[in-house]
């Protein structure tokens, strides 16, 4: 294999990017969070209007981005917008917090679910042992089948995500239609009533459409990680826009549909307290047969996710490896594959590394990705303020596209991002509160392991700092 430092080439469509988009954002999220959201809205007019104004944000992030991309052209993407608005040394910060929180922490999660779905499907060992072994190795094989998949090459990454995606959302649009045309058609089918909700009696709390919200957008996060394969897209200039616009807007009326659809089925009060909402809507349109279908379903959707993740990931520690000489080893790209695949296989090892120490935890799942909102969502505003910057300094290319509305849009984006960071870390210190984390050893150990991942990201950010001063 040849290897060396070339830039990758542009051979991304608009549609490659949008399917990576969406096969990223349709993850566990729809799964786990909409009876959470149902219980936290006060009527069905706020359940819908609360996902209604999560993808709006979304949208308003995605087209943030998007200028951000046509601004800042090297390769790295949000390690690259970072580097030119603030320096290499926060620049670096970031990256290294991606590759050891905030990138495994939220492919673990996908990995995880997958396992999960695969044992039931297909368990590996008699029901007499530990279920978290069959599902472990589950998460380990397929992560590791993905990586042997987008060491094949860029081709191979991407023919996969797209089959992925088109797979999933047609199945999606196939089940939730089905269950919208049984509930029309069948006299046997018995719609719950609406009008029974939760909070029937208080109407909506605002500390409940605050969480809501955060749940909302943690379902619809993902599509910033089209800026790390922005140097990839052909013709970026229009392709980049429409991927962002295109993959977020489908993305918010299949939420929309699938909300509808279990309401219908379910009602709200049903939705509200149901453990696996998906499932006992087929349960009730299609029949018993509806188990094994969603099992598979969510599957291929978590391979999605993942391959997803793994397509865009590496290349942020690519763009690391060519601009931070202690990384060196990390930016070779291969030329002939057209992947960085050293950069590949270390984020899978880190990948499964928090797959293997949180598949052990009976709530390792809920842990993961309550530990990395707070970071992800924090660098979020970072990057909003960044957007802001650049138009003020009078960097952002007349010619090329730019975020309307300015500076409302990047304002929002700050604002929610900030406001979605805070309210993770309060849910998340009133998790550790509630379920008495404090006393668990695997937790300590994670918090430790915290401390010091985050004092060696400052270092190397000094050493960063120091290195870029020196050189200018």
């Amino acid at each position: 294999m040849s290897e060396n430092n070339q830039s990758p080439q542009r051979s991304l469509s608009a549609f490659d990017g949008a399917c990576i988009i969406i096969g990223i954002i349709i993850g566990a999220g729809i799964y786990q969070t909409t009876p959470m959201v149902a219980a936290n809205s006060g009527s069905v007019e706020w359940i819908l209007g609360i996902w209604v104004i999560g993808g709006c944000l979304a949208l308003v992030g995605a087209l943030c981005y998007a200028e951000l991309a046509m601004t800042v052209t090297q390769a790295g993407g949000e390690y690259a917008y970072l580097v030119k608005a603030y320096g290499k040394g926060t620049g670096s910060f970031f990256a290294w917090i991606e590759f050891w929180i905030i990138r495994p922490g939220s492919t673990g999660p996908m990995a995880m679910l997958f396992g999960n779905y695969a044992n039931k499907l297909f368990p590996l060992f008699p029901a007499t042992l530990d279920p978290l072994i069959s599902e472990i190795l589950y998460a380990v094989l397929a992560t590791t089948v993905l990586l042997a998949v987008n060491l094949f090459g860029l081709r191979a990454g991407k023919l996969t995500q797209n089959v992925l995606t088109v797979f999933k959302v047609v199945a999606l649009l196939i089940l939730v239609g089905g269950s919208v045309i049984a509930i029309g058609l069948s006299t046997d089918v018995i719609v719950p009533a609406t009008a029974e909700t939760v909070a029937s009696t208080g109407g909506q709390s605002f500390d409940g459409f605050l969480l809501a919200m955060v749940l909302v957008m943690f379902t619809y996060g993902g599509w910033n990680d089209l800026s790390f394969i922005a140097t990839e897209m052909k013709n970026p200039a229009k392709n980049i826009p429409r991927a962002l616009v295109l993959g977020v807007c489908a993305v918010s009326v299949i939420y929309l549909l699938i909300n509808i659809a279990m309401l219908m089925a379910l009602g709200h009060a049903g939705l509200a307290a149901s453990q696996t909402p998906a499932t006992e809507m087929l349960k009730v349109t299609i029949g018993p047969v509806a188990e094994k279908i969603m099992a598979l379903l969510i599957c291929i959707t978590a391979l999605g996710a993942v391959n997803g993740m793994m397509f865009t990931s590496a290349r942020i520690y690519h763009a690391l490896g060519n601009q931070v000489s202690a990384f060196a080893w990390l930016g070779k790209w291969n030329s002939r594959l057209q992947v960085p695949a050293r950069s590949l296989v270390v984020q899978s090892v880190v990948t499964l590394a928090m797959v293997i120490g949180f598949g052990w935890q009976t709530n390792g799942f809920e842990l993961l990705v309550l530990f990395v909102s707070p970071f992800m969502w924090s660098f979020f505003v970072l990057l909003g303020i960044a957007m802001l910057l650049f138009r003020f300094q009078g960097l952002v290319p007349r010619d090329k596209y730019r975020t309307p509305l300015f500076p409302i849009m990047p304002l929002v984006f700050v604002l929610s991002s900030g406001f979605i960071a805070y309210r993770a870390a309060d849910y998340f210190l009133f998790r550790v509160e509630s379920m008495e984390l404090l006393r668990n050893p695997f937790f300590m150990g994670l918090s430790i392991a915290t401390v010091l991942v985050v004092l060696s990201g400052m270092v190397v950010a000094l050493i960063s700092r120091k290195n870029d001063s020196a050189d200018g």
